[in-house]
């Protein structure tokens, strides 16, 4: 078999044509798919295989990609590949790879082409035994916040950036790569600047001993060419790199070259050395996670960013797939799913849930691997001692045989052994029944482990919501009958996009008390809500939103009333309606939102804009309601408008406004909308779209950045880029919320590499 080494990858990619193509065998897989879509980036043909076709999978065809269920060895011939790609989770005597064998073209292991790739960039490794995705993610999202643009590949997936991995626009721009110790892969990888969080007895099925694993981390190290950030807080660490060049230390250790001091909240201090940088904040909680998140304020500290923008930029994540990731909360019950499979996680996730939400604690384990249940069956023992009730399932293997006595059953009789209350469940779907049999309102549940007890964790939170039919039945009766309450039901006919999945519950109230008790039996219930105007300038994904979403369309909600020089409008009405009886009444300067496709609230909302007019420009004061139901009016320079949004509005939810109008003659005033209308309707696509996908950058325009670049017409499934206009990407009536997202990361790209401008959404890209 053609293996490729390092130098030999480096080669290959210094010298493929571009017509080459490369198979990914296993390409479902994070790792994977993220060098699948980094492969694309490059320009690649990129073919795949995998035992299923999933949303990962579906992302890549929607770039380009063709993938094939099943391993079969037919594939590789009616492909023809230049380049085979394997994982550590592919056996050798997969017939694919044997096919390939046969056929005598040349593979390569995931991370050696991964580490090749890096070389082109300014590499930044993150490695460790814990936390690395989460830093990994931290990181990444923070630099593309402080408008850096980096490259990245994160070891799962990271909802706010679209995709997991992206080889980014220019080789000046960073390249933040999540890198794995499991399988001797460490030392491929030579980057300019790494981040190194700690150091574990792990992995023992691929190294001799302890030892074997810190001459990995010292090889690792030894090939940084720049400064290598580690944490004090780890002895072992300390003892490999302390006496470094270039090493920089960071943690709670008052040592530390980057010392952190917690405060109250998920808030903390930084000094560095005897200066304070300042107070930076985290969405995610536990101590561990505000470790992993001075390790990126070092990282960008050290590379020149002001504490200031860091702190701004930090508080941007929200945080990764199963990573403390909340699945479902109200007033009754919570449920998270995290990755944690070692030991140490396992406590320090818990600990860090248990200080964050109190309640019992009800956790839910899938061991993974055989070979780490066995060498770590003591530590196992000891780490659940959060945990009020424990239910131990059979072990993952992963890519594993069976090790005799080594199995679920042994390690939940040796976690009872100490004193911890456990139990052993043979599968998944008796773990299911048993989680919903035991739960009593005040719990949390956990779900924890690396294989596929997170399809249980969901499954817990599905049936939660189907719950929803409770609240449902609550609003009914609290709610005059002019009121509607919908359940399940589908948003993308609300929307001018015609793309996104279902609401849980659908509420339309018919007045403002209505509106007012539904928000405040939200708050009480704990239930999350997003206002929906007539869905511009909106992308709602294709899961749909969790919670209430709400509409003001009732009657009530949208009347117009014309007293002098004013309208007195609800935040229900149509602009267009707006702009018509402004029109009629011999009322000038609001002829521009006869071509705005949304209704008041929205435009308040975003400070809509079209024709060089936006929404405040002519507002003199909005009524809105605050979440606990109370009605208040301010003036409009009070209310933080700026470029396409309100501040005032993010929180709060508007009622209505007064909008002033300027006397004159309604004849010029139809004129003037007449030309406005023309404008629009021979410049603007009549297809299905949000509107403006982008703001427009200073002293430039987004669509005509667009058609520098020739992007006119690009697609991605049923999406594509407007013909008429290039800010507009339309729907041709099969688009899902996926296709839209993924061509709207791609324009972004390709904007950025011609230009070095990086677009800034202009629509709101909501849900699940």
């Amino acid at each position: 078999m053609f293996r490729l080494n390092g130098e030999e990858t480096e080669e290959w990619l210094a010298n493929a044509p571009e017509s080459a193509s490369v198979y990914l065998v296993g390409i479902g897989g994070c790792g994977m798919s993220g060098l699948a879509h980094l492969l694309l980036d490059f320009g690649f043909s990129v073919y795949g295989s995998d035992l299923h076709k999933t949303s990962v999978i579906r992302q890549l065809c929607a770039r380009g990609a063709q993938a094939f269920e099943g391993h079969v060895p037919d594939q590789l011939q009616s492909v023809k590949p230049t380049l085979i790609v394997y994982s550590s989770a592919i056996r050798m005597d997969n017939p694919e790879m044997a096919m390939a064998e046969k056929q005598n073209i040349p593979i390569v292991q995931r991370a050696v082409l991964l580490a090749a790739l890096i070389k082109c960039r300014r590499g930044v490794c993150v490695a460790g035994m814990h936390g690395k995705t989460t830093t990994t993610a931290l990181l990444a999202q923070t630099l593309d916040a402080l408008g850096a643009s980096p490259g990245y590949a994160i070891g799962a997936i990271v909802p706010q950036l679209g995709r997991h991995a992206r080889l980014g626009d220019s080789e000046e721009r960073f390249f933040v790569v999540e890198t794995d110790e499991s399988d001797g892969t460490l030392r491929e990888f030579h980057a300019e600047q790494t981040i190194v969080l700690n150091i574990d007895e792990d992995h023992l099925d691929y190294y001799a001993n302890f030892e074997a694993v810190c001459e990995e981390f010292i090889k690792f190290a030894g090939q940084t060419t720049g400064t290598i950030i580690y944490c004090a807080d780890d002895p072992r660490l300390t003892e490999l790199y302390g006496s470094r060049d270039k090493a920089i230390s960071y943690g709670f250790n008052l040592t530390a070259d980057y010392r952190v001091e917690i405060q109250p909240g998920n808030g903390f201090v930084v000094w560095n050395h005897e200066t304070r940088l300042g107070e930076f904040h985290i969405r995610l909680f536990g101590e561990k996670n505000i470790s992993n998140a001075v390790a990126v304020v070092a990282f960008l500290h050290r590379n020149g960013f002001q504490a200031d923008e860091i702190a701004r930029s930090l508080i941007t994540y929200h945080g990764a797939n199963r990573r403390q990731q909340e699945l479902f909360s109200d007033e009754h019950y919570r449920i998270f799913d995290d990755y944690a499979h070692h030991p140490k996680e396992i406590r320090a996730t818990l600990r860090a849930i248990k200080e964050q939400c109190g309640g019992r604690l009800v956790v839910a384990f899938q061991p993974h691997r055989y070979s780490r249940t066995q060498y770590l069956l003591s530590e196992f023992c000891s780490c659940f001692e959060e945990a009020d009730l424990l239910w131990v399932t059979e072990v993952y293997a992963a890519n594993e045989a069976p090790i005799a006595d080594v199995n679920g059953q042994r390690l939940a009789a040796a976690i009872a052994e100490v004193g911890q209350p456990a139990a052993y469940v043979a599968t998944l779907d008796v773990l299911r029944k048993k989680v919903h049999m035991a739960m009593r309102p005040g719990d949390v549940v956990v779900f924890l482990g690396a294989g596929d007890i997170t399809s249980v964790a969901h499954q817990v939170a599905s049936d939660l919501r189907m719950n929803a039919s409770s609240h449902i039945k609550a609003f009914r009766e609290m709610l005059s009958e002019s009121s509607r309450v919908f359940e399940n039901e589908h948003l993308a006919p609300r929307t001018t996009l015609r793309v996104g999945g279902p609401a849980d519950i659908l509420v339309e109230p018919a007045c403002e008390s209505d509106l007012s008790q539904v928000l405040r039996y939200c708050s009480t219930n704990n239930i999350p809500i997003f206002m929906l105007g007539r869905g511009s300038n909106l992308v709602i994904r294709d899961g749909g939103i969790r919670g209430v979403v709400i509409i003001l369309k009732n009657d009530a909600m949208a009347r117009i009333e014309v007293r002098g020089e004013e309208l007195h409008c609800g935040a229900g009405s149509r602009l267009k309606h707006i702009a018509n009886t402004a029109r009629d009444a011999g009322l000038a300067g609001l002829e521009f939102m006869e071509g705005i496709p949304g209704c008041l609230g929205g435009a308040l909302r975003m400070n809509a804009g079209a024709m060089g007019s936006a929404t405040f420009d002519v507002v003199d004061r909005v009524r809105f309601m605050t979440r606990d139901g109370q009605i208040e009016e301010w003036r409009s320079k009070e209310m933080g408008a700026v470029y396409r949004d309100c501040t005032m509005l993010s929180e709060n939810i508007a009622l209505g406004a007064v909008l002033r109008g300027e006397p004159a003659d309604p004849k010029t005033v139809r004129t003037n909308m007449e030309e406005f209308r023309k404008r629009r309707t021979t410049s603007q696509p009549r297809a299905s779209s949000a509107g403006c996908m982008f703001k427009n950058p200073e002293q430039n325009f987004a669509g005509k950045l667009v058609d520098e670049c020739g992007l006119k017409d690009m697609r991605v499934g049923g999406a594509s880029v407007s013909k008429e206009h290039g800010n507009f990407i339309v729907n041709d009536g099969t688009a899902s919320a996926t296709d839209v997202i993924e061509l709207l990361n791609q324009v972004r790209e390709q904007v950025r590499a011609a230009h070095g401008i990086d677009l800034t959404p202009e629509v709101q890209i909501v849900g699940e």
